[in-house]
C-alpha cells in the first residue's frame, strides 16, 4: 500500500480490491462501482455520510480526509465481467463516490471502468453531484 497526498486536503492510500462490482437492491441499479473510497469534495448534503456512521467510519469532519483508491479496480471489473454468469445488468458508477474527484486525473479509473465495460452488452450510469 502507497500513501500519499496530491496537494488537496486528503490522503491517498493505494490499495488493492478484490472485487470491483457490488451487488445492490432496492434501487435503479443492479451494481454498483466505486473506484474510490472516500471523497475529497466532503458535500454536506452526501447521503454517503450516513453509511459511513452505520460502518463506524468516521462522517464527521474527518469524512474525506482518507481516500481509498482501488489501483486494480479495471483488472479486476475486466475478470468479473468475462464470468460467464455475469447477466449484464446495470451498473451505477460512483453510487458511494464522486468518480471524477482530483485523484482520477492521476489515476484514470474511472475512464478504465468505463472502456472496460462492453458498452452493448452492460448500462451504465455515472453519479456526480453538480461542481
Amino acid at each position: 500500500m502507497r500513501s500519499y497526498n496530491l496537494g488537496m486536503r486528503a490522503e491517498y492510500r493505494e490499495e488493492p480490491c478484490k472485487s470491483a462490482l457490488n451487488r445492490v437492491k432496492g434501487m435503479m441499479f443492479d451494481w454498483s462501482l466505486n473506484p474510490y473510497m472516500g471523497c475529497v469534495h466532503r458535500c454536506t448534503f452526501c447521503y454517503v455520510r450516513a453509511f459511513e456512521r452505520r460502518a463506524d467510519r468516521p462522517s464527521d469532519d474527518r469524512y474525506g480526509q482518507s481516500i481509498r483508491v482501488k489501483v486494480n479496480v479495471v483488472e479486476v471489473l475486466r475478470r468479473e465481467l468475462a464470468r460467464a454468469s455475469w447477466s449484464h445488468e446495470t451498473v451505477a458508477i460512483g453510487a458511494a463516490t464522486d468518480p471524477y474527484q482530483p485523484a482520477e486525473g492521476h489515476y484514470r479509473l474511472t475512464r478504465g471502468c468505463l472502456e472496460a465495460l462492453p458498452r452493448r452488452t452492460t448500462r451504465s450510469a455515472s453519479s456526480r453531484a453538480g461542481r
